[in-house]
C-alpha cells in the first residue's frame, strides 16, 4: 500500500452523495498506508431529517461502497469493521487493505459519472433484463431489501404520496432553511466552499430560475403558501415522478446504525448501476427519513395535520408496495431516461490526517 493509491481510493470514496452534498466525513490513515479509519462529522449535518444521524450513516454507506468497489478495481482487499470503538460513535469504520490482483468493475466508472438527476425523465419502459440488474445490484448487500415499481399505475399512485417531501419543504421554517443553507447561488460561492448544491443542480427551468431567488426568505415563502405555493411545488414532484421507469423503495429488517450504513451501500449500489445504463437517477430520501422519525415517535415540533400526513403517507407506500411491517423504509429513488445535468456538486479536495 502506498499514499498514491490511497489517494485514489479516497477520490473515488468522496463521490458519494451526502444530504444536500454536507459530505460529513473525515479520515485517518495509517503510516503504513493499510487502514483507514472512517469518522462521522455530525456538526455538517444537523437537518431535521438526520435524526440519530440516519442521514450521515446513508452517505457514510454510499462512500463505503465506493472504496470496496474502488479498492478491488484498483488491486486491493478490503476488510470492513463498522462501529470498533463503543467509546466513540463518531468512528464509522475502520478499513483495512491489503494487496491483490486488480478485478475490473463496470461500476468504477459509474463512481464518477454518479449524479443526482432532478430534470423531468421520459417515459421510457425499461427491459427486463435491464431491471433485473437493479435487483441484482443489492443481493451482496446483507440485511437490505428493495421493492420496484415499473408499472404505469402503480408509478401514478406512488408519485402523489411522493409530493408530501416537497411541500414539507416549503411548510417548515427550520427544514427550508436548512436547505437554502447549502444552496450555493454563484461560481464564487461553489468555488469558495466546495459543498451544497449549486443552484444549477436543481432542475429549475426558465421561468422558476427567476422566482426561485425569492424562496429564500421564509417570510415570503410563508406568505405565498396563502396562494398554494407549497401545493404548485408538490405538483412538480408529481409532474416529475410519475413518468418515469422505475421508481424504487430500500427497508431494512434493522433499523439501526448498521442498517442504515447497509441502506447506503445499496443505494450507491442501484445508482451506479443506473449511470452505467446511462439512466438519470434521483435519491428521494426525505419522506422515508420523516417517516422513521414517526416510527420512533420523533416528530418533534411536527403539527397534528403534518403527522397525520405522514403517517398516510407510510400506509400507501407500504401497501402499494407490498412491505413487510416488520421492515424499515430507509432510502426511495426515481430512475428514467433524461438529458445530463449541465451543472455538477462539487467535492472538498481528500484530506487525510497520519
Amino acid at each position: 500500500m502506498n499514499k498514491q493509491l490511497i489517494n485514489k481510493i479516497l477520490e473515488a470514496a468522496v463521490q458519494a452523495p451526502s444530504g444536500d452534498n454536507v459530505q460529513p466525513w473525515r479520515f485517518e490513515v495509517s503510516d503504513d498506508f493499510c487502514r483507514i479509519d472512517l469518522y462521522n462529522r455530525p456538526e455538517l449535518d444537523d437537518s431535521y431529517y438526520n435524526y440519530q444521524q440516519v442521514a450521515s450513516y446513508i452517505a457514510h454507506g454510499a462512500l463505503i461502497e465506493n472504496i470496496v468497489i474502488a479498492s478491488g478495481h484498483l488491486g486491493c482487499t478490503v476488510k470492513i469493521n463498522l462501529f470498533p470503538d463503543q467509546n466513540n460513535a463518531n468512528l464509522v469504520a475502520t478499513i483495512e487493505l491489503g494487496a491483490a490482483k486488480p478485478v475490473d468493475n463496470s461500476l468504477y466508472a459509474a463512481i464518477f459519472a454518479r449524479e443526482t438527476n432532478r430534470l423531468h425523465y421520459q417515459n421510457n419502459l425499461l427491459l427486463v433484463e435491464d431491471l433485473q440488474k437493479f435487483v441484482e445490484a443489492i443481493k451482496p448487500i446483507e440485511g437490505v431489501s428493495a421493492y420496484f415499481a415499473n408499472d404505469r399505475k402503480t408509478i401514478k399512485k406512488l408519485a402523489k404520496v411522493l409530493t408530501l417531501n416537497d411541500r414539507l419543504v416549503f411548510e417548515r421554517k427550520d427544514i427550508h432553511g436548512f436547505l437554502f443553507s447549502k444552496i450555493r447561488w454563484n461560481k464564487k460561492q461553489i468555488l469558495e466552499t466546495r459543498d451544497g448544491m449549486p443552484v444549477g443542480v436543481l432542475g429549475l427551468n426558465t421561468f422558476e430560475r427567476l422566482f426561485f431567488p425569492f424562496l429564500r426568505f421564509w417570510w415570503f415563502v410563508n406568505f405565498a403558501n396563502y396562494m398554494g405555493l407549497s401545493h404548485i411545488i408538490g405538483v412538480k414532484c408529481w409532474y416529475n415522478c410519475q413518468n418515469v421507469s422505475l421508481i424504487g423503495q430500500l427497508v431494512v429488517k434493522n433499523a439501526d446504525c448498521y442498517g442504515f450504513i447497509q441502506a447506503g451501500r445499496a443505494m450507491q449500489r442501484v445508482w451506479l448501476e443506473a449511470a452505467r445504463q446511462g439512466l438519470g437517477f434521483q435519491p428521494i430520501v426525505g419522506l422515508p427519513l420523516l417517516i422513521y422519525r414517526a416510527k420512533v415517535n420523533a416528530l418533534d415540533k411536527f403539527s397534528e395535520k403534518h403527522r397525520c400526513q405522514i403517517d398516510r403517507a407510510q400506509k400507501k407506500l407500504a401497501d402499494l408496495l407490498g412491505m413487510d411491517k416488520s421492515e424499515t423504509l430507509i432510502v426511495g429513488f426515481r430512475i428514467g431516461s433524461s438529458r445530463p445535468q449541465e451543472t455538477k456538486t462539487l467535492r472538498k479536495v481528500v484530506e487525510f490526517d497520519s
